[in-house]
């Protein structure tokens, strides 16, 4: 079997690692890493033995203070005491059984009392799966087959929702109305069978959402988004804009998703429907839901999670789903996330980088956006202003002094993904509950000495071609 060509390997050439230890699986994990996200591609995978709380130790030993935190599914840090406890715990009582038990129950009224839209619940293993459930249970509803997404949003790597994202290998074209023809985010994509029942649309973009409507309103069978774009540094929405979509949704028919894997149980105790008070039909809920646990969560009006078997006929089901361990340590996780003062605690931490580092970068001399959402913290180099949506994001983005800072802060100063480059856009730093005022200060501090030493030059980011990257 021919290999897939050189550009689809890794998406950044030859990987390279930070130790000999490295080696020593490349020759059996495809492609040297058990996920496509751990290949770094600048510096290369790092091979990590140790973590604990905001700090992750590296093959050679290096104590490093960890800006990833598991790509934003560690809000609690690594080895949360009360999580750990209920594995610990959870093997007394059988950790593998995923059969019926009073934990899920438990698990589902603790979702449900959090989260608005959440009259019922399902779990599942991963956002992904939640997603793709999503997408099933929405034309079963409406009886409809398209759906519309984002620019830039990323869904998971079901098939049907990997398009217009940031692995994407080109950008789609614009047409007068402001509609997108979708790209594939992946190779391996029936793009002839899916590209119909897919629409992207610039976020933020009133216009055309209201113009496709006009179009093909009685089509939409959802509509689906990040409430706040936190896989592409962080892009928020404009005042009006979630509210535009609840009420166009409920005009035509249509379900209004949130896919809350990211912004879940960090924006507030009940996310971004929470914290803008828009109230979605569906919502997908993973990464902080589990602190760590492998689960994710599918939840919302009763009336339409009533369709999924078996009650009624569309599956939603999976052999790992509801393992004991999984509900014990989830159940642990969220009882600490919904105490009272732990978002605020949260908040004050991201409040305390962004302006922080807005400071150092205007002190520099350096055009750098700095917005932050529940410690997902967008760092947009090269930008003056707030990014509107993912063609911005790119357009103002100066990549090369980005890589140039991203290298000296994990070469020189112990910093674990800060400013990771992770494709054709920034990744944005993650904060944790395990992080403290002092870990902040102390990377701030690091920070200002990379930027000192780092003499801004302009890429000619904006003159970037838009059409391929």
């Amino acid at each position: 079997m021919a290999l897939a060509p050189p550009e689809w390997r890794g998406g950044w050439g030859v990987m390279t690692a930070n130790s000999g230890a490295a080696c020593v699986a490349e020759s059996r994990l495809a492609g040297g890493v058990i996920s496509g996200w751990n290949s770094f591609g600048v510096t290369g995978k790092i091979m990590v033995t140790k973590t604990d709380g905001c700090h992750v130790w590296d093959g050679e030993g290096t104590k490093r203070l960890d800006w990833i935190m598991g790509w934003g599914s560690l809000l609690l840090g690594h080895n949360p005491e009360p999580v750990a406890k209920a594995i610990r715990e959870s093997l007394e009582h059988g950790f593998g059984a995923q059969y019926e038990s009073p934990q899920n129950e438990r698990l589902a009224k603790l979702i449900c009392d959090a989260v608005p839209c959440a009259d019922l619940v399902r779990l599942a293993n991963s956002g992904s799966e939640a997603t793709l459930h999503a997408l099933r249970v929405a034309r079963r509803v409406t009886g409809r087959n398209l759906v519309v997404k984002f620019e830039g949003h990323f869904h998971g790597l079901t098939d049907y929702l990997l398009y217009g994202v940031d692995c994407s290998r080109e950008l789609g074209k614009v047409d007068a109305d402001g509609f997108i023809s979708p790209t594939p985010g992946s190779a391996g994509l029936p793009n002839e069978n899916l590209e119909s029942l897919v629409a992207v649309l610039p976020f933020n973009n009133f216009g055309a959402v209201e113009r496709f409507f006009a179009k093909k309103g009685s089509e939409i069978a959802a509509v689906i988004l990040e409430p706040v774009s936190l896989n592409t540094g962080c892009v928020a929405p404009d005042p009006g804009f979630l509210n535009l979509l609840r009420d166009i949704c409920d005009k035509n028919g249509s379900l209004l998703i949130f896919d809350e894997v990211l912004t879940g149980f960090r924006l507030a105790p009940g996310g971004a429907q929470e914290y803008f008070n828009v109230t979605p039909d569906l919502v997908c809920l993973g990464k902080a839901l589990g602190c760590g646990m492998p689960v994710a969560a599918l939840a919302g009006r009763a009336e339409y999670m009533d369709v999924l078997t078996p009650v009624g006929d569309v599956e939603m089901a999976g052999t790992n789903t509801g393992r004991w361990m999984t509900v014990a340590g989830t159940i642990a996780a969220l009882e600490q996330l919904l105490k009272p003062g732990v978002h605020n605690k949260l908040w004050a931490l991201n409040d305390l980088f962004v302006n922080g580092a807005r400071e150092i970068f205007s002190r520099h001399g350096v055009p750098a956006y700095v917005e932050g959402y529940g410690g997902r913290i967008g760092v947009h180099i090269g930008s003056e202003s707030r990014p509107k949506n993912f063609r911005e994001v790119i357009a103002l983005w100066n990549k090369d002094y980005h890589i140039a800072c991203y290298k000296k802060a994990h070469e020189l100063h112990q910093l674990f993904g800060f400013l990771l480059p992770l494709g054709i856009c920034p990744e944005p730093v993650t904060l944790s509950l395990a992080h403290t005022e002092n870990d902040v200060d102390e990377t701030l501090a690091r920070l200002d000495g990379i930027i000192r030493s780092t003499p801004y030059k302009y890429s000619g980011a904006s003159q970037r071609s838009m059409t391929a990257y």
